[in-house]
């Protein structure tokens, strides 16, 4: 029998019995080939293993057909090291060496049952006559495998239709909660959704973050998006390094009373640093570059029983965020207002300061000594400010002083006095130390320089302090009296030296058991701020390939900034970035503290930028190759200088701004064509002056229809320059001879304006 005749003996498809016969190991490939008995029973035999497991086929003593599971021997030597090839080649032998010997026996119980039914056949005949008798007929099993074949089929069939046999996809979304940590893979987010990695790209495209499969996201990108998916985002807080050494730290209930830390604020140049002068006894403003104050400074002074911890910070308006961290530092805001400005930009500034900190305050009325000081004016503009004074019904105390005689000095002091008694200030006094790095300076001899103030704990030489990325061991404690102290406490603002780098004004510190762990914190802080930077310049360098198609080139300025400390480094780099407009930006390459080094002039060199010291210099070496490699490099010691100079060097990267002048009309009364000049128009100038060197343009009926140069300009028969308003004139335009009665001739001039800021 061919494959072809079994197939439809089975009633399916050849294409479909090769499969499974080469399925089953056996080496049929045409719908032509021959099938033994042999390769049926094999196939057979595979098919009701594919059923219900292997199984021994056993031939009952009545001839049927039966499987028989395995016994446990077989199982363990089928389980073995052969492949599944091997495995079934020696199925495919056993199973015909079984049936040879099954149709062998059947052969004999065939004969055997005929020889009986023909002895039978005999008696009966003998016994009974005239009755005919049927012929025996023998068991075909070619038919008997057919039946079983079929049988199979049948059933595999109504496999196929029984929809309980089948997977169906979920006809409902299936909403999850999705726990992102505070960054993740895209990858690894489209696996928690169990979605495919495309559709969590095309989501993140769709509100215009450009990420790979493979790149990072945030955690507030990421729970967006898998809201916007249809799952629920939730927030993983990371146990870091950090928070398990740190949150071990622990104080005892008991809170003792601690010194008030006092702020003055106030607009530039009312009197802050000399009010606090006064009270110092000390002469800090006259060594402020231009009268101002350009970092804070921190100063303890005794009163009677007590000590106040006053902070200056400074009035101009680069150094708002530095005004933002002395509010949020302090206790009481001594706000000063001159008497003869009264409220200015920078005063309303520090009340929105000292409100978003939620602190007292208590107003200064500085300058009453001059002529023009009118403190009910103050008084006033205050109230609008929703600062009512104590006489007035209200609840702000406003003293009227004077930083150069001293008047009202100590009813300030008073005034502050009463307004710690009524906060009730306390604080931890044992323990470590912990409290915000109010300043921070590379000393050329000294190193790091970081003022603290404590604020609670107490901080003793040998204490090792992280703060930021920076750490070290405290070698050396000092208060605002250059006095040198064993220990600090609550309150307490004083100079350390010991760190391995100056940290970023405004960080928090705090004392811990050991180096290892003080490292361990700089280390998981340097790693996450690296990843963030990865993420931001990814998205900054995305936003301006997109701010910048479709669109011309927009310059950039590099900066690089070098300062003394951190907060003026901080507070010019927020100056600055408020400059430029579409066309011409600021970019800050780097900033950093101490002197002007050798690599940051390979640096500026590299990204192409200027240098900018502020009270800092180039050594040597950083000198001499800004001059070989022509690098920008400016020294200053004033804020606003150097902002004035940045936005001067910004003005001139712009181009300028071409503006056009119309400087004469002349109308076309006749056309005269000339042998020598060609077309030449006859017109009468009705506006301004012709100039013979100046660009013109030839209107018809208001609308210009050519722009070009005069070819030749005349006034009788002499050539001119100019021919003013009133006066005829033959004018000839080169290369254009379309020129006729009633058109107008407009002569006009471009000029360049420089652009600004």
């Amino acid at each position: 029998m061919k494959v072809k005749d079994f197939a439809k003996a089975l009633k399916t498809e050849p294409s479909v019995l090769l499969e499974r016969m080469q399925s089953a190991g056996l080496s049929h490939k045409s719908e032509s080939d021959e099938i033994t008995p042999s390769d049926k029973q094999a196939l057979l035999l595979f098919l009701k293993d594919r059923k219900s497991g292997p199984k021994k086929v056993v031939t009952t003593s009545d001839g049927d057909i039966k499987a028989k599971p395995k016994s446990s021997a077989t199982r363990k030597k089928t389980s073995s090291g052969k492949s599944f090839t091997d495995n079934i080649e020696a199925k495919r032998k056993a199973a015909a060496e079984q049936l040879k010997e099954q149709q062998k026996k059947r052969e004999d119980q065939i004969k055997e049952a005929i020889r009986l039914k023909q002895e039978q056949a005999k008696a009966s005949k003998k016994s009974v006559t005239g009755i005919p008798q049927k012929p025996t007929q023998p068991v075909d099993v070619k038919d008997q495998l057919s039946k079983a074949a079929n049988e199979y089929a049948r059933k595999e069939s109504s496999f196929s239709q029984d929809s309980s046999h089948q997977f169906e996809k979920p006809d409902e979304f299936i909403k999850k909660d999705i726990e992102i940590p505070s960054t993740i893979l895209v990858g690894e987010l489209a696996k928690l959704m169990s979605i495919k990695g495309g559709e969590v790209v095309k989501e993140l495209m769709s509100l215009g973050v450009m990420a790979t499969i493979n790149d990072s996201i945030d955690q507030e990108t990421a729970i967006l998006v898998t809201e916007e998916i249809g799952h629920n985002g939730v927030q993983v807080v990371d146990e870091s390094v950090e928070d398990q050494i740190i949150g071990q730290i622990e104080y005892s209930e008991d809170q003792s009373p601690r010194s008030p830390v006092v702020t003055v604020m106030g607009h530039v140049d009312h009197g802050k640093t000399s009010l606090l002068d006064y009270i110092r006894k000390s002469k800090v403003a006259d060594g402020e570059a231009g009268g101002i104050t350009q970092h804070i400074g921190a100063y303890e002074v005794e009163l009677k029983d007590s000590k106040i911890t006053f902070i200056d910070t400074p009035g101009h308006a680069a150094f708002s965020q530095m005004r933002a961290r002395g509010a949020n530092t302090t206790d009481v805001v001594i706000l000063v207002v001159a008497a003869n400005d009264s409220v200015m930009p920078q005063t309303e500034e520090a009340i929105n300061h000292a409100k978003a900190a939620e602190v007292s305050m208590v107003v200064a009325i500085n300058k009453i000594d001059l002529q023009d000081a009118d403190a009910e004016k103050v008084k006033g503009d205050l109230a609008a400010k929703d600062l009512v004074p104590e006489d007035w019904g209200g609840n702000v105390q406003m003293i009227p002083v004077s930083a150069q005689t001293g008047e009202g000095i100590d009813k300030l002091l008073e005034a502050v006095a009463l307004e710690s008694e009524l906060l009730e200030l306390k604080a931890h006094h044992s323990g470590p130390a912990q409290g915000v790095i109010l300043e921070a300076e590379l000393d050329k001899f000294k190193g790091a320089v970081a003022t603290l103030l404590i604020q609670n704990g107490t901080l003793k030489v040998g204490d090792m302090i992280v703060s930021g990325m920076s750490y070290g061991k405290v070698k050396n404690i000092s208060s605002s009296s250059s006095s040198k102290l064993k220990k600090a406490g609550p309150s307490d603002a004083i100079e350390v030296l010991g760190l391995n780098s100056a940290p970023d004004a405004g960080e928090s510190f705090q004392v811990v058991k050991s180096e290892k762990e003080a490292r361990e914190i700089a280390q998981f802080r340097e790693s996450s701020i690296k990843d963030k930077k990865v993420l931001k310049q990814r998205d900054e360098n995305l936003g301006n390939l997109f701010e910048n198609m479709g669109s011309g080139s927009k310059k950039i300025l590099n900066i690089i900034i070098k300062a003394d400390v951190a907060g003026t480094s901080e507070a010019i780099s927020a100056a600055l970035m408020d400059a430029g407009n579409d066309e011409a930006s600021i970019k800050i390459v780097s900033t950093g503290v101490g002197g002007i080094s050798e690599s940051d002039v390979n640096l500026a060199l590299a990204t192409e930028s200027i240098l900018l010291g502020f009270n800092v210099r180039a050594d040597n070496a950083a000198k001499k190759l800004a001059e070989e490699n022509d690098v920008s490099l400016s020294y200053h010691s004033i804020i606003y200088e150097l902002i004035d100079d940045v936005k001067a060097r910004l003005t001139g990267m712009l181009d300028p701004i071409i503006k056009e002048e119309i400087v004469g009309y002349a109308e076309v009364l006749e056309v005269f064509n000339s042998p020598k000049f060609g077309q030449v128009a006859g017109c009468m100038v009705v506006e301004g002056s012709i100039f013979r060197n100046k660009p013109v343009r030839v209107l018809r009926d208001d609308v210009v229809i050519h722009q070009g140069e005069l070819d030749s300009l005349r006034r009788f028969k002499d050539d001119v320059g100019e021919v003013k308003n009133g006066t005829e004139c033959g004018i000839g335009i080169r290369n254009y001879k379309d020129i006729k009665p009633g058109d107008k001739i407009e002569v006009y001039d471009r000029k360049e304006e420089a652009q600004s800021l």
